[in-house]
């Protein structure tokens, strides 16, 4: 009969193994993230529906097509996110009243 507490020991070690992966994923996202995203993974990464995606694609976001099939850079999605960001009202005022000085 085995020692059940090397059962749990052996157990607890590969707990351990699985949550540093997970730590190291989380500490550099851009290791562990795919380069190439599908429709499905980029509506998840931005919380949207695939519907909502392929609206985007239209004419907004930039894709790519292999075999039928659409891919995206998620590096590029993410860039293309941050030009479409909007200023604040409080930002339009302090840049306004930045130029009129």
């Amino acid at each position: 009969m085995e020692n059940p507490f090397e059962l749990i020991e052996n157990r607890l070690v590969v707990i351990e193994e699985k949550l540093e992966g997970l730590i190291q994923r989380i500490d550099n996202p851009s290791v562990s993230s795919p380069t190439w995203i599908t429709s499905k993974q980029l509506a998840l990464h931005l919380g949207i529906s695939v519907g909502a995606v392929t609206s985007l694609r239209s004419n907004k976001i930039p894709y790519y097509k292999l075999g039928g099939r659409v891919y995206f850079k998620k590096q590029e999605i993410d860039e293309w996110i941050e030009k479409t960001r909007h200023k604040t009202g409080e930002e339009h005022l302090h840049e306004w009243l930045g130029s009129n000085k």
